[in-house]
């Protein structure tokens, strides 16, 4: 009886000892518009149209998470967070989402699900840039470095009427 008992001890104690199981997640993310590109050969400038309507895109990932880790989830949610972003820019006819907000949830069977809101933008009227466009370059890439200052560093005069 006793080692019955041992046996069923150590029994339940190796199989106490499995990874943790995700059981849900949430998660959210806000992202800003990057003001600067990373590389260019010659400076473009374009305007960015964007819609006065907010979007709202949702997609479910079809991989239950019952049986996966917390980092094998994080990585999931991860890798698919761009691919559902890209599908709702592509979804609304945009270049680019502005103020793009995300939502990472599990629905009642344990799948995620992905949600998207901004604002759909498009580039247009594609130009090179001018010697006055510089001002805008040159704020640009020092916001890029320095959050703190403005991309703007000139200010204008107000005229009195």
């Amino acid at each position: 009886m006793k080692k019955i008992i041992l046996i069923l001890s150590v029994v339940a104690f190796v199989c106490s000892c499995s990874a943790p199981k995700a059981t849900s997640y949430s998660y959210l993310e806000y992202k800003t518009l990057p003001l600067s590109p990373s590389a260019f050969a010659l400076p473009v400038m374009a305007e960015l149209s964007v819609s006065n309507e907010r979007i709202t895109y949702a997609e479910r990932i079809n991989k239950s998470i019952k049986t996966m880790t917390d980092a094998e989830v994080e990585a999931l949610a991860a890798s698919e967070k761009e691919t559902v972003i890209a599908n709702a820019v592509k979804a609304n006819n945009a270049d680019v989402l502005v103020a793009p907000t995300v939502n990472i949830t599990t629905d009642a069977s344990n799948y995620l699900v992905i949600v998207v809101c901004g604002y759909p933008a498009v580039y247009k009227n594609f130009r090179t840039a001018t010697v006055a466009d510089t001002v805008f370059i040159k704020g640009a890439e020092q916001s890029a470095t320095d959050d703190s200052k403005s991309i703007f560093p000139i200010s204008l005069p107000i005229k009195k009427k």
